[in-house]
């Protein structure tokens, strides 16, 4: 009875969640990359590394008061190293001029993209810029 209990859920497992079921069957296969996932830092075997990276421009107004900022931002690169403006976020700014500074900079940046599984793949990314006058 006991036998025929388990083999029931072992099928109901295998019509109502699919997934786990082909778990079951192999679990020796090489994980894939899904070209369409974005990657975080810590999920891919090489992390995006920058191609070329123009530097921010600092203002003028800004740079002249001698005022120092700071900002953060996040986009994902995509497969081909190119960063994917629809996704820039500004995670942190201590000014709107160096937010677009930073901004026209990353629009302006290649990277190697990230690869896992043997694929390139997408990733999120998050620089810092630090705007010191000197």
């Amino acid at each position: 009875m006991h036998k025929y209990i388990v083999g029931l859920a072992l099928v109901f497992a295998t019509v109502i969640c699919p997934s786990a079921a082909h778990a079951q069957k192999g679990q020796d296969n090489a994980p894939s990359a899904n070209a369409e996932q974005t990657y975080l830092d810590f999920q891919v075997e090489q992390a995006v590394k920058p191609r070329t990276a123009p530097a921010p421009v600092y203002p003028e107004r800004l740079r002249s008061a001698h005022i120092e900022g700071h900002v953060l931002v996040q986009f994902v690169v995509d497969d081909h190293g190119r960063p994917d403006m629809g996704t820039f976020k500004v995670l942190k700014s201590s000014d709107a001029e160096l937010t677009e500074s930073v901004k026209h900079a990353v629009s302006g940046m290649s990277f190697f993209p990230a690869e896992s599984a043997g694929q390139k793949v997408k990733q999120l990314v998050q620089l810092p810029f630090t705007f010191t006058p000197r």
